[in-house]
């Protein structure tokens, strides 16, 4: 921890310096004037004030924090165990300690102890952005002198979002609790943890059938009749034009082909999170359609397909662009996405949809490496001068919209809700 994050150093009025220095000037002059007992109490309060001083003033100095997960992200619903690991490198030991967590507003992760904020709190935690409804608070009793602490606090995962532990104290004193210190850790050991969106059974079947044309069955695979990796013994059940009667009119034993697996071309998908909002927002939909979203990127994982994902421009840190075989980078940028806020000094003032930004270079680049392009928005009326759709034409691009409505030119369209299983087609 740096000097440069202390956050502040109270103390009570018997070990401020005014005090202390009255303490010790009444001190001496009872001294001088016969009054021992007076002088003996004023020196007692004037000793005990300055080393309550010092050693708050010193209790923080080479404390250090570490925080390590076995894991980066949950789904809604779990836990996640956070370690810590608190060393105190110094002679001086710690009479008592606290670790201190606020809260991101939306409360999407909370730890096992949690405490409603004190009136004193409340003004710095809304001026942080921080929740003021809940605190996390950890407390120890002792740290020895050259002692690491180590702890684990069970967090559980209410609701999608990214959670960031930059906002982390440490507080700390003399064991009198004349002087209490705070300080926050360092910005470049803060970790993030992610909640993605809730998984709910959807089909990724009408993905394989836009990249083979064709229903390709579970896997998401085809084979390559072209190329044969081996043979084996014909068995009861095997398709009869798997057979290799080259060697059956050789007189030689039944066998079938094996032939070479190929994987079908990328499955790209576009969020355009701004139709969701606009003069009459629908940000429970769009919450439904990040776990659609999400659940069809874990199947189509599954079953063996690489999958893209571009975000329109919002206001959260979410990163704009990712492709390839890992699936959770995308869950990440889904669990941190968010849409840009409606302004709220314009109540009486309607609020123009703002058109969705995409990374349209990347997206261009990457073109010839896509089976299929999928852009998701709330409804037809909102792709009206999307400058990514002119570029992306219906050739290779199926939209994927909320709502049902007219059709957009050319463009195939796919309802977003008849992915979950059991909905009505």
């Amino acid at each position: 921890m740096r000097r440069g994050n202390w956050v502040y150093h109270r103390s009570s009025i018997l070990t401020s310096l005014p005090a202390l220095a009255l303490a010790l000037a009444l001190s001496a002059v009872c001294t001088l004037v016969g009054l021992g007992s007076a002088a003996s109490a004023l020196m007692l309060v004037f000793l005990l004030g300055g080393c309550a001083r010092l050693w708050g003033a010193l209790s923080l100095r080479r404390v250090t924090l570490s925080v390590d997960s076995k894991q980066e992200g949950v789904f809604p619903g779990q836990t996640l165990q956070v370690d810590l690991r608190i060393r105190n490198d110094k002679l001086l030991p710690l009479a008592w300690l606290e670790l201190y967590f606020p809260l991101s507003p939306d409360l999407c992760m909370t730890p096992e102890d949690t405490r409603p904020p004190e009136d004193s709190e409340r003004a710095a935690l809304e001026e942080q952005g921080c929740s003021t409804r809940l605190v996390g608070e950890k407390r120890f009793s002792l740290c020895l002198w050259y002692e690491t602490v180590e702890v684990s606090s069970i967090w559980t995962a209410a609701r999608r979002g990214v959670y960031s532990t930059a906002g982390w104290r440490l507080r700390t004193g003399d064991g009198l609790g004349l002087s209490q210190v705070e300080r926050a850790i360092n910005p470049e050991d803060a970790r993030l943890f992610a909640v993605y969106p809730a998984l709910i059974p959807v089909t990724v079947e009408p993905f394989l059938r836009n990249l083979w044309n064709a229903d390709t069955g579970s896997r998401g695979v085809v084979e390559d009749t072209t190329v044969i990796r081996s043979t084996r013994a014909y068995q009861p059940g095997d398709q009869v034009k798997h057979i290799n009667w080259r060697l059956a009119a050789r007189c030689q034993p039944l066998s079938v082909n094996i032939y070479e697996d190929i994987l079908p071309r990328s499955v790209h998908f576009l969020l355009d999170g701004e139709s969701f909002g606009g003069p009459e927002p629908h940000w429970e939909e769009l919450e439904e359609a990040l776990s659609i979203l999400a659940s069809v990127l874990v199947g189509l994982s599954q079953a063996h397909v690489a999958c893209g994902l571009s975000l329109c421009q919002g206001a959260g840190p979410a990163a704009q662009h990712s492709a390839g075989e890992d699936v959770f980078p995308l869950l990440r940028m889904l669990a941190a996405y968010q849409p840009t806020p409606v302004p709220s000094d314009n109540k009486n003032t309607p609020v123009p949809r703002r058109v969705a930004k995409f990374d349209r270079q990347t997206l261009l680049e990457g073109r010839g490496r896509v089976g299929r392009f999928y852009y998701i928005a709330y409804d037809s009326d909102t792709l009206k001068d999307q400058p990514v759709l002119r570029e992306l034409d219906a050739t290779c691009l199926t939209l994927l919209t909320w709502r049902e409505g007219q059709p957009f030119g050319d463009f195939s369209r796919l309802g977003l809700r008849s992915l979950r299983k059991g909905a009505a087609s």
